[in-house]
């Protein structure tokens, strides 16, 4: 791998530091055994109860009111209640309150401070602080924009250095009371320019889990934790990084095949980790023919005829077609946290178990129960209180967001 940009070799060097400490302390002899905890959790499942209450939902079909959305992104909770929904089509942003009503819209398509272009806007990640304030990510531009609790542009927090990259982050998560957002999955790279003199191959052992602190007048990115990395180039059933931020700064997070989640320190070093004894599936040829059936579907047929979205197009199928596989099923697909430090965690079960389905474990390690497959998805958002969020399409496609509220004993 090549690190393309000033901040991504400050990434690695963060992340090699994050290691040998771990290293270090594991090899210290007055406490070889202190910096892990294992937990086994029970094997057989604790069902829960899926039918949470409904507080309201948002999302029209006809007429030109405000919930008529073209395409909904991110969504996310503040402090009070109030949902944030990101229309990527209109490149804006709607908050709503509590009684479904509309409190106020920000943000626009534009070239200026705190506007966005229509060509990204699908790629946008925002995270939402308690106190109201929203940190945008932006593939397209070179770094983080900040709005304030009144939806006025604040400030630009960029990266530092010449950027030859953009960093690809499928989302944020802010720490809870802190000017500091974390990537809730792998971040990769895509190169703006040709490769120079100065990019330097290496072969980094671990996958790095990301912080990005936006205080200041640059992006600060720490390495909060070192995921495994999966030998080979096979994409299909590539274990997945995911990771979510609990109360006070530690991160959960899975990065194998296995069942096994991994609780990380300020500091970088993995202090605990949950286990349930599943075993990954094999893939097959027909488990191989079917999944990459299902990426074909996903992809779809290029509409209108622009002859680069067709390259693209022929592109993405070629490299689905010729996608190599690796030799077992990952037992964990997700991972996210609540407000409350609630960790849910969308698995497949055990070996040949039919249907995902949903653990839920407290921030200190306690099981919770399992949602049984088909009862509920995992939630778009959490907010305050137990609210959730998820982002659903009627039978016509039309997007609407439900807000339900989880029962206290799972929040």
């Amino acid at each position: 791998m090549v690190w393309k940009t000033t901040h991504e070799r400050t990434m690695y060097a963060t992340a090699v530091a994050a290691v040998t400490l771990s290293i270090a302390v594991l090899a210290a002899p007055a406490r070889p055994l202190a910096a892990q905890e294992v937990i086994e959790l029970p094997a057989e499942d604790l069902p829960l109860d899926a039918d949470f209450e409904e507080i309201y939902r948002v999302g029209s079909l006809d007429g030109d009111g405000w919930d008529t959305f073209g395409r909904v992104g991110t969504v996310g909770f503040d402090g009070s209640g109030n949902l944030y929904i990101l229309d990527t089509e209109a490149v804006r942003i709607n908050v709503v309150d509590l009684q479904a009503s509309l409190v106020r819209q920000f943000m626009r398509e534009g070239q200026g401070p705190g506007e966005f272009g229509s060509n990204t806007a699908s790629a946008l990640e925002f995270a939402v602080m308690g106190d109201g304030r929203v940190t945008v990510y932006d593939p397209g531009q070179t770094g983080f924009t900040l709005f304030g609790a009144d939806g006025q542009f604040e400030r630009m927090v960029r990266f530092s250095g010449a950027q030859s990259s953009a960093a690809m982050i499928g989302g944020i998560q802010a720490f809870p009371g802190m000017d500091r957002v974390l990537a809730t999955s792998e971040v990769t790279y895509l190169r703006m320019t040709a490769p120079g003199p100065e990019d330097e191959p290496t072969d980094p052992s671990f996958r790095p889990v990301l912080s990005y602190d936006v205080g200041g007048d640059e992006v600060r990115i720490d390495s909060v934790a070192a995921g495994w990395w999966p030998p080979g180039d096979a994409e299909g059933f590539r274990p997945p990084l995911r990771a979510g931020a609990l109360p006070g700064g530690t991160v959960v997070y899975t990065d194998s095949t296995s069942y096994a989640i991994k609780y990380a320190g300020p500091e970088g070093r993995v202090t605990r980790v949950l286990t349930r004894p599943f075993q990954p599936r094999p893939v097959t040829g027909r488990i191989r023919a079917a999944e990459i059936e299902r990426r074909l579907e996903l992809l779809g047929d290029v509409r209108g005829g622009d002859p680069m979205l067709q390259r693209m197009s022929e592109f993405r199928r070629r490299r689905i077609e010729a996608m190599e596989f690796f030799d077992e099923i990952p037992v964990v697909v997700d991972l996210r946290t609540s407000w409350e430090g609630t960790i849910w965690i969308l698995h497949r079960g055990d070996g040949g178990a039919e249907g995902n389905r949903i653990d839920l474990i407290s921030s200190d390690g306690r099981y919770l129960g399992t949602f049984p497959p088909g009862s509920t998805a995992m939630p778009s958002a959490f907010g305050p209180n137990g609210l959730v969020a998820f982002v659903e399409t009627d039978d016509l496609d039309v997007p609407y967001v439900a807000v339900k509220r989880l029962p206290e004993g799972i929040r």
